[in-house]
């Protein structure tokens, strides 16, 4: 999580949604930063405005004063990403090697339901509790590049996005009946707002033109 009082931003730092090779290029530009450990880096928005009084309370500071972004992956190649990660790279909680997704799935460990018993959701990164949305742009995974050229300009941030910590492991596994359904009913909500995108980003990059004009 990254914040620029002076280009007024919030960075929010979604799971498996090339936050690294962001925050990299953002941190010179920012005057608030939460890295390192996942429960300092993954900080949802709702998090961040509790956690910074200080700053939002003040008026000319609200959090709608900022142009808040981050990233949301397709909700399937999300949790894919995660299991090819876990099972190539060299992490804390590995997976087994001779570990397939079906097994991965059904072992429903902090990946895909949290310790209090509610799913893992890449919403609960840019929606309050009751649902309610806390982003300006949320950039779908696959538009990257094409989305972060003007964000970058209208920020006044030129600098060339390079991935960082990307999974070793190359999509091979196919998912088959009934668990892909499975697995499409169990993100639902995710795919809500991710089929919800371009009208949301079409509106905050609005508001990041009038803001930066």
């Amino acid at each position: 999580m990254l914040i620029s009082v002076e280009k007024r931003f919030i960075f929010v730092a979604n799971t498996k949604a090339a936050s690294t090779s962001i925050e990299h290029l953002l941190l010179p530009y920012s005057d608030v930063s939460c890295l390192g450990t996942p429960g300092r880096k993954h900080i949802p928005m709702k998090q961040v405005i509790n956690s910074y009084p200080f700053l939002f309370e003040q008026p000319d500071y609200a959090p709608s004063r900022f142009f808040r972004f981050g990233v949301m992956r397709h909700p399937l190649d999300w949790i894919k990403s995660w299991y090819r990660y876990r099972k190539g790279n060299k992490v804390e909680n590995p997976l087994d090697a001779d570990m397939d997704f079906s097994a991965f799935w059904e072992q429903k460990d902090w990946n895909i339901i949290r310790p209090n018993g509610y799913k893992h959701l890449q919403r609960q990164m840019f929606c309050s509790n009751q649902g309610e949305l806390l982003m300006d742009v949320i950039i779908p995974h696959h538009r990257l590049s094409e989305m972060l050229i003007p964000i970058f300009g209208h920020l006044g941030i030129d600098a060339p996005l390079v991935q960082k910590n990307k999974s070793v492991l190359k999509e091979t596994e196919t998912i088959d009946e009934p668990l892909y359904s499975e697995v499409m009913e169990f993100y639902a909500k995710d795919f809500e707002l991710f089929h919800q995108l371009d009208q949301i980003n079409a509106a905050g990059m609005e508001k990041l033109r009038q803001m930066t004009a």
